[in-house]
């Protein structure tokens, strides 16, 4: 599931160890893994660049809306290069 690119990225975050599982995609060429690391859970996506993926609108609209109080995914690490995000799990 996890590539050497992504463990690579949540090493650094402490997510290296954790496990993984798909969640539903959209119509996007994005992917989403929900991590698991004992009972803390979190969200991989998977927004790859050379398939005309760009994270940085989702940051940028995260970032603003946390910033009006708003209900937002808190970004716990971040990769613009790779189209990495490690994000809050808000559940099913």
């Amino acid at each position: 599931m996890l590539t050497d690119v992504m463990s690579a990225f949540l090493a650094p975050a402490g997510w290296g160890a954790a496990t993984s599982a798909p969640l539903a995609g959209d119509a996007s060429n994005r992917k989403y893994l929900r991590l698991s690391r004992g009972d803390d859970r979190a969200v991989l996506m998977d927004a790859p660049p050379a398939r005309g993926e760009d994270i940085r609108p989702f940051v940028a609209i995260a970032t603003y809306l946390s910033a009006l109080g708003l209900s937002a995914p808190r970004i716990f690490a971040q990769d613009d290069t790779e189209g990495l995000l490690l994000l809050e799990d808000l559940g099913d």
